[in-house]
């Protein structure tokens, strides 16, 4: 079993893959969409903050089919948690021919791949994350051969995103003031807007920067499962860890409340839209 203190993400690997996949993996295939055309053949591409799988694996499924054309296409995923990475790996692994990829442990704000050695690099929902994004935009750039091409997705803000609004508007207001009167906004909320996000990334040493909304529906199969997934979040959970006994009950019954109230049962769905940004450009 994975040390939930050393590697938080890949202890949420399992529970993340089977409530988000179905919605990242829509998100990363619509990514790789945006820029198929545009790939060179024979492209070498780069996956930072991989996670399960969510454009990984359809980029080593491109891969593979173009291997079977003649070309030499070569994918190569990365993520810091190795729990995440052993089940992108093993993902991969079912489906498509091993030749076609390698999956590697790597912190993204300090990658250790040559420059300039790929034809695209890739961060579905990773990079606007790290401690420190703008040394995740500059090493993405630094990888990417001269003219490459980058493609990055962020969530917009909670305002206008109703998978975020739906939880933490009412867990805002349920948790204990002590944990929330002094809170600062989580760093994401920095480029939720376009114009945010295009402009960290252009100063990064990106051109062409293309910044486009994309929404789609997100489902969960009833409110309980939704609570269980916050709690589990190495993000969220952790302020939840925060709580005494008595005031996470009193969180969670609200929780469930307000969750109830929006799915119209207990055992009814979650039906959110989901809206974030994806951004495309090329290196200067």
């Amino acid at each position: 079993m994975l040390d939930v203190s050393s590697d938080p993400w890949g202890a949420h690997a399992s529970t993340y893959d089977r409530l988000f996949a179905p919605l990242t993996g829509y998100i990363g295939q619509s990514m790789l969409a945006m820029v198929d055309a545009r790939l060179p053949s024979h492209a070498r591409v780069l996956d930072i903050a991989c996670g399960s799988g969510a454009l990984f694996l359809p980029a080593v499924q491109r891969a593979q089919r173009r291997r079977h054309l003649g070309g030499k296409d070569f994918v190569t995923g990365c993520d810091y948690s190795s729990g995440m990475v052993e089940l992108a790996r093993e993902k991969a692994m079912k489906s498509v021919d091993p030749r076609a990829f390698e999956c590697h442990v790597q912190d993204g704000q300090a990658l250790e791949y040559a420059d300039a050695s790929y034809d695209a690099v890739f961060s579905c929902f990773g990079i606007f994350l790290f401690d420190d994004r703008q040394a995740g935009w500059r090493e993405a750039a630094r990888v990417l051969k001269p003219g490459g091409l980058f493609a990055t997705t962020t969530w917009c803000s909670p305002e206008r995103n109703e998978m975020f609004s739906a939880q933490s508007g009412p867990l805002m207001a349920a948790l204990p003031r002590r944990l929330t009167e002094d809170m600062s906004p989580p760093g994401w909320i920095a480029v939720a807007e376009s114009d945010s996000l295009r402009g960290e990334v252009a100063r990064a040493g990106f051109q062409e920067v293309d910044v486009r909304e994309l929404s789609t529906t997100f489902v969960i199969p009833n409110a309980k499962t939704a609570w269980q997934a916050m709690v589990d979040n190495p993000a969220g959970g952790a302020l939840l860890k925060q709580c005494e006994a008595h005031e996470l009950e009193a969180v969670e019954a609200a929780m469930l409340r307000s969750l109830h109230e929006r799915s119209k049962g207990p055992d009814r769905p979650l039906v959110l839209e989901a809206r974030c940004n994806v951004l495309v450009a090329r290196k200067v």
